[in-house]
């Protein structure tokens, strides 16, 4: 199938992603409030937002933050919970692999789960401009980073966030995600390894490592786990 990248396609990535941008304003606000939680100046969230692109990762970020900032620890977590781009970025391959460097790479930076999945249908559809990925992503993207500043300036304006109970907006967050991800017995052994290996290492050793721990067996887990020895899906 011969590849395009036009202006039309552009725009319909934009069109048919609108309800995900709005999941994905809700989704940040919350994430900014949580970094004016942890003590991120606003524009550091905002920046984390759009250089990072990430929420799961960002918010996996946050659990970890301290003074001073664990390092090893972020990075660890993050590729961890990200790791499950390689095998979104492969999917595409057959699609991406027509076009030009600088816009087959810009794409995939702008890819997210829910841009994915949408791509894909378009793909399986017979419509062949990739430049629906694009637009699909643009609009997520201001939607993720707008927000962030806006949750931000919110929680700034609260205070101190136990007043409000914002303390716990962070393990709240983290509970409904994985309610609203879970899909069944197949979800119990990586959700209980995790849980298991967190809470064993918050016993064992001071700091952040309970959250690298948590996911890192989480994920392993997972990836055996996973039908065909893969997966694409992840929080």
């Amino acid at each position: 199938m011969t590849v395009s990248f036009t202006r039309h396609g552009l725009r319909h990535g934009m069109r048919r992603s609108w309800p995900l941008a709005v999941g994905s304003f809700a989704y940040g606000i919350g994430f900014g409030a949580m970094a004016d939680q942890a003590g991120l100046a606003w524009s550091e969230a905002v920046a984390m937002s759009a250089l990072v692109y990430a929420g799961a990762a960002q918010i996996v970020a946050l659990g970890i933050w301290s003074d001073p900032i664990p390092l090893l620890a972020v990075w660890l977590g993050v590729f961890a919970v990200n790791a499950r781009y390689v095998l979104l970025g492969a999917t595409l391959r057959p699609w991406l692999a027509g076009l030009a460097a600088h816009r087959s790479y810009a794409t995939l930076g702008l890819i997210s789960d829910g841009t994915w999945a949408m791509a894909l249908r378009e793909r399986t559809a017979g419509r062949d401009d990739a430049a629906f990925l694009v637009g699909s992503g643009l609009a997520l993207w201001v939607a993720w980073v707008s927000s962030t500043g806006v949750g931000h300036a919110l929680g700034a304006v609260v205070g101190e966030p136990r007043r409000l109970g914002l303390d716990f907006l962070l393990p709240a967050f983290c509970a409904v995600m994985a309610v609203a991800l879970w899909r069944g017995r197949r979800d119990a052994a990586p959700v209980l390894a995790g849980a298991g290996a967190a809470a064993l290492v918050a016993h064992l050793a001071a700091g952040p490592w309970h959250v690298v721990a948590g996911v890192l067996a989480g994920g392993a887990i997972a990836a055996v786990r996973a039908p065909n020895g893969s997966g694409t899906h992840g929080a």
